[in-house]
């Protein structure tokens, strides 16, 4: 595909079909994340990608409830209310997804003082990009997640624990930051034009 045809074609996918996203596909996509432009080449983002084995979903389920109890901790409270029935909406697609990419930043916090802050965000706004046009291009549906913002360290817990059960490089530690997610599959429902 084209590259102004993944531009056209791209949209938030927000049903997705029980099929396995492969491991070729996912490093294609993750490797069109790397070659995104950062300030003074920094590539401040770290990914983890959670497969749905679909003879046996909990992990993805586990995200998907560390999300839902957000919106269970805090439906009652006006303030929050709206964001957390938003994340709880989330929650009902994450645990029917293929592959969920979540993005990690090296820094705790943004810091609105200092340009490497911002320019980091930048980065990884650029990084995600670049994924969901390659997942695009390979024919399928994506969605850039930003409410895991409400539960980043929760979900960041999770994978740091995740990480250690599979005996793999743990690089979550208190100063990395959930970012955002992207849920990754064959497309449920039809593209809009």
């Amino acid at each position: 595909m084209k590259l102004d045809e993944s531009i056209k074609e791209r949209h938030s996918c927000r049903t997705y079909l029980p099929f396995e996203v492969t491991d070729e596909e996912i490093k294609k996509i993750v490797e069109a994340g790397r070659l995104a432009p950062s300030a003074k080449n920094a590539q401040p983002w770290k990914y983890v990608c959670i497969k749905t084995d679909f003879s046996n979903p909990d992990t993805s389920k586990d995200i998907a409830k560390i999300m839902a109890n957000y919106y269970l901790q805090n439906r009652n409270n006006p303030e929050v209310l709206r964001a957390a029935s938003s994340v709880y909406s989330t929650s009902k697609i994450i645990e029917s997804c293929p592959a969920i990419i979540l993005v990690f930043a090296e820094s705790d916090y943004i810091n609105r003082d200092k340009m490497e802050s911002i320019s980091d965000i930048l980065g990884i706004g650029a990084s995600v990009e670049h994924m969901m046009l390659k997942a695009t291009d390979l024919g399928l549906g994506c969605l850039w997640i930003a409410d895991t913002y409400c539960v980043h360290k929760e979900m960041a817990e999770y994978i740091e624990n995740y990480l250690k059960s599979k005996n793999l490089n743990n690089f979550i530690d208190n100063d990395n930051r959930l970012i955002c997610a992207m849920a990754i599959g064959k497309m449920g429902e039809p593209r809009y034009k």
